[in-house]
């Protein structure tokens, strides 16, 4: 019979164990610490792709808020004008042509679309988490809350601005100005000149209702629109400082 001898294995000691242990250990943590710095890298990628989309959003408000402020400073002319010419019983020392210029442009629309790309993915990605700077953040909140509001005092304004154009309708003869500003008009309304005030027992309401458009106007919607314009480009620099983006110089 034969004898099976079970060959000798020899014990690994506990410094045998111990360094498997710390290769094991070391190979763990720094796949951790890879995995993260990968992260950190993609995260500060996005940011900054967010930041600049952001950028170019900031900058698209920027000119329609210029926009804006012309408009309604156009409001502001016509309807000063109108308030002072009715206080002082001096409408009639007014042409036609001049009248209906004048209540026409006391009730232009004074609309504002902001750029919200950036905005809708920041926070329906929960993407404001990698902003690092919070003076960047901070500005951002500030500015998404302004339009809150301002969304709420174009509503008021547009309101005021509708019965505005309502009793005006009752008040005066606008016909010409609508349609000589149309593409294909006839030439003899061209060159008609129709009374302005058909009725003048609505001129109180309506130079109530402009009172109220220039009160709104003045104490609400343009020192909105203002602000609104400083906080985009407050924006603006922070994030070409924070970010690193190119300073754009104007040249002569």
């Amino acid at each position: 019979m034969e004898v099976h001898h079970h060959p000798h294995v020899e014990k690994k000691g506990f410094k045998e164990y111990f360094l498997e242990f710390l290769m094991i250990f070391l190979a763990v943590t720094m796949g951790f610490f890879a995995e993260n710095i990968r992260e950190a890298i993609t995260d500060t990628k996005k940011e900054s792709q967010y930041m600049v989309l952001l950028e170019q959003d900031l900058k698209k408000d920027t000119a329609a808020l210029h926009y804006s402020i012309r408009r309604l400073n156009t409001d502001f002319s016509s309807e000063d004008s109108i308030i002072s010419l009715f206080a002082e019983n001096r409408l009639g020392e007014r042409d036609d042509s001049t009248l209906s210029l004048l209540f026409i442009t006391s009730g232009l629309s004074v609309d504002i679309a902001f750029n919200d790309r950036a905005a809708t993915q920041l926070k329906n990605s929960d993407a404001m988490r990698l902003i690092r700077h919070k003076d960047v953040v901070a500005n951002i909140l500030q500015y998404w809350n302004n339009q809150i509001r301002i969304n709420q005092i174009h509503d008021r304004f547009e309101n005021q601005r509708l019965q505005h154009h309502q009793v005006a309708y009752r008040t005066f003869n606008w016909y010409r100005e609508y349609y000589i500003n149309a593409e294909g008009s006839s030439n003899a309304v061209l060159h008609s000149h129709p009374k302005t005030i058909v009725n003048p027992a609505n001129l109180n309401e309506f130079v109530n209702i402009v009172a109220d458009l220039y009160n709104t106007g003045k104490n609400q919607y343009m020192p909105y629109l203002e602000e609104q314009l400083q906080l985009a480009n407050k924006l603006i620099g922070l994030i070409k400082k924070e970010y690193d983006l190119p300073v754009e110089t104007n040249e002569d």
